[in-house]
């Protein structure tokens, strides 16, 4: 049995209702996290104006489900993106399907450096991204107070773009002198088997 994962980002009150589409269509559940979309300009960043509020939804459901998720899913009135991962089976990833022509950069780096990833990312042909609240790991090396390990906060940055796009803003990012400090962050680039933007019905 072959499974993917749908990635849905619309704005905050909206994924409910993607994920009660999804799920009458064959998705068994999901997982939710808040966020945040970047703001469409430098300008608007700084004046702290132009950020949303957004959700994003990850379900893991069963390929042959997919078509008909989607579908079901594009008739519900929200304003985002969705998207399909394809996710690796008995150790190989199955390619077969990746020929969509987008690809999800994710960034993954220390907090308050993802506005300044994303203004390099737009330089390079981004339009946009959404930005999620996470925190690291904690191991024995970490800090403690009063007794508890004080875990690194760290943001998420996911950015969709066209693949012919992609390897410019890979390489813009990864040319950022902050980021080559040891443990500043990360970024990896994925395929994306299915893309479909809301909102557009």
């Amino acid at each position: 049995m072959s499974w993917c994962t749908m990635i849905a980002i619309a704005r905050k009150g909206q994924i409910k209702d993607i994920m009660a589409a999804a799920r009458q269509a064959g998705a068994p559940g999901g997982t939710v996290c808040l966020a945040k979309g970047t703001a469409s300009s430098t300008i608007l960043a700084a004046l702290g104006i132009g950020d949303t509020k957004q959700e994003v939804l990850f379900s893991v459901i069963r390929k042959e489900n997919t078509k008909a998720i989607l579908n079901a899913v594009h008739s519900v009135k929200a304003k985002g993106v969705v998207m399909i991962i394809d996710t690796a089976r008995d150790g190989m990833m199955e390619v077969s399907d990746m020929n969509s022509g987008w690809v999800l950069i994710e960034v993954i780096c220390e907090d308050g450096y993802s506005e300044d990833i994303m203004a390099t990312a737009r330089k390079a042909g981004a339009e946009g991204g959404t930005v999620i609240n996470a925190h690291g790991t904690s191991t024995e090396d970490d800090v403690k107070f009063f007794g508890a390990p004080l875990v690194p906060e760290k943001e998420i940055l996911m950015i969709v773009i066209s693949r012919d796009k992609a390897e410019a803003v890979l390489n813009a990012i990864n040319g950022m002198e902050q980021l080559k400090k040891k443990g500043m962050g990360i970024v990896f680039s994925i395929p994306v088997s299915n893309f479909m933007n809301l909102g557009n019905h």
